[in-house]
């Protein structure tokens, strides 16, 4: 199969509090066997309005060995609730967009840090495998 006939997967995962003081979370995507994979976007679709003070909220695309091989997502500070904030708006977000046959894909959810923080929304991995 080529590029040209990619199948397009969209992973979303459950509510993550970028403003609480909880601890990175994890997700794992395993592609389709013996295919190779193409990052197009990743992103957040915010629930409500992001304050960070010292570190801003993270979304890591990598592996386990390597959590931002593909991509690390700055969630900006000030961004309004009910909005998305994704690879096209943090423009070097995407790190290394091709992703080898029969990886394990990480996805790594940390909160930001510093006092008054604010943030929740749902995070989400584009994927095109061929």
């Amino acid at each position: 199969m080529s590029y040209s006939e990619a199948t397009h997967s969209t992973y979303e995962f459950a509510n993550m509090d970028f403003g609480a003081a909880a601890g990175a979370t994890y997700h794992r995507i395993s592609g389709p066997t013996g295919k190779q994979g193409r990052l197009k976007e990743v992103g957040v679709v915010l629930g409500e309005a992001t304050v960070f003070a010292t570190t801003l909220g993270i979304v890591e695309v990598g592996t386990a060995a390597d959590p931002d091989a593909y991509a690390k997502l700055n969630i900006a500070t000030a961004q309004a609730a009910n909005t998305t904030f994704n690879s096209g708006d943090d423009t070097d977000a995407i790190i290394d967009a091709d992703i080898a046959a029969d990886a394990c894909v990480v996805v790594k959810l940390t909160e930001g840090t510093g006092a008054g923080l604010t943030g929740q929304g749902n995070p989400y991995v584009m994927i095109d495998w061929f």
